[in-house]
């Protein structure tokens, strides 16, 4: 399947990697939506994409809602009629040891980074095993895989989602849907602001370079799956 014949589905498309993303699959000649919680920086990624109207679909959503998961999968069939790829970009954002962090804050990061990514992939799903084809991409982090003092609840929904990703593409493969976990160091992206302890931007990938690196996972032979990738700028390595 050659890009213009792909509908992909990305999910906290409004910024960041996710934005990128949809710059680079547009211009590739995809078919792209993008959902984002915030209504104004849904409108401010569209006038930064300028995309093609028969080509792009933007719609707000909360991740962590059933009703609103269900609204956007359902608008993106009908404005395209198909899902060939979900990529999960939306995340919650926190560093701070396990002391130090509220019952909020748990709640905040397991509900977006956990149970967001799998309420998505579960409403889209049924529409990849039908076609017995489809591939989803989490963005895991590093901190899916390694452990990092400081930042013990992020990390543990990261390891989440890289154990859901790697149970759920034993349990899909048979039907022809692919899963990839991408597993970064830090990106120079809105992830930061609030946060304490940024690195400096020249330790940090950016979101051109993880989106680049998303592309390159699509584009992999059919008859291949990359399962897992570990991706690290060479001068913040974990």
């Amino acid at each position: 399947m050659n890009s213009t014949d792909r509908v992909i589905l990305i999910t906290g498309g409004s910024s960041g990697i996710g934005l990128e993303l949809a710059r680079l699959l547009l211009a590739s000649g995809a078919s792209v939506a993008i959902c984002g919680r915030n209504i104004e920086k849904l409108e401010q990624a569209i006038g930064s994409l300028q995309p093609s109207n028969d080509k792009f679909h933007a719609i707000q959503a909360d991740v962590t809602s059933g009703t609103d998961v269900d609204n956007m999968v359902a608008s993106v069939v009908g404005k395209f009629g198909k899902i060939d790829v979900l990529v999960n970009s939306a995340g919650a954002g926190y560093l701070g040891s396990c002391l130090d962090t509220d019952d909020e804050t748990i709640e905040r990061l397991f509900k977006v980074n956990v149970y967001g990514t799998m309420r998505v992939c579960r409403t889209v799903l049924p529409l990849m095993t039908g076609a017995k084809s489809g591939h989803i991409v989490n963005l895991c982090g590093i901190l899916g895989v390694k452990t990092l003092a400081g930042a013990s609840l992020y990390t543990a929904t990261k390891h989440a989602l890289v154990g859901f990703g790697g149970s759920l593409s034993q349990e899909v493969k048979r039907s022809g849907v692919k899963v990839t976990s991408l597993c970064c160091s830090g990106v120079d992206t809105p992830f930061w602001e609030g946060i304490a302890g940024k690195p400096r931007a020249e330790m940090l990938l950016s979101a051109v370079d993880v989106a680049t690196e998303i592309c390159c996972i699509l584009n992999q032979p059919s008859h291949t799956v990359v399962n897992q990738v570990i991706m690290q700028h060479v001068a913040h390595q974990v």
